[in-house]
């Protein structure tokens, strides 16, 4: 009975963000984050939009490059394609979380933006018109 209810909670936990992960293909994919009004929409097999929204309550739109990591479970999204130094985004796959990519005395390091818990998978029609919504 333990060993059923322990495989049940495992495969609970880990098959709703895993499934989507089965390819390096995301595309028609969108991730939202809706207490900060961010979203990732994935629009092709390798471009993904970045949906912010600032202090001021000013959304914008940047269209950036990805690349899913199955071997370290990261989505990480470029700002030039096939330029891994122009990392911008790291996405955590098994915990959504996303981590921002900044420029340190030391090099290049990650800094987490939105922790795990704040970011999830949805399907809407109009992406960008359901986040202008939610101000």
């Amino acid at each position: 009975m333990v060993m059923k209810l322990f495989i049940f909670i495992f495969l609970f936990l880990f098959s709703s963000s895993s499934i989507a992960f089965t390819k390096n293909n995301l595309s028609n994919n969108q991730l939202l984050c809706p207490t900060l009004l961010w979203g990732f929409e994935f629009i092709s097999s390798n471009k993904v939009k970045v949906i912010n929204t600032d202090l001021n309550n000013i959304t914008s739109i940047n269209e950036y490059y990805y690349d899913v990591d199955l071997e370290l479970s990261y989505i990480n999204i470029f700002s030039s394609e096939n330029s891994i130094r122009d990392r911008v985004y790291s996405i955590e796959l098994n915990s959504l979380r996303v981590d921002v990519w900044t420029m340190t005395g030391g090099g290049f390091t990650t800094r987490e933006m939105f922790p795990i818990g704040l970011c999830k998978f949805v399907e809407i029609n109009n992406f960008l018109s359901y986040i202008e919504s939610l101000k």
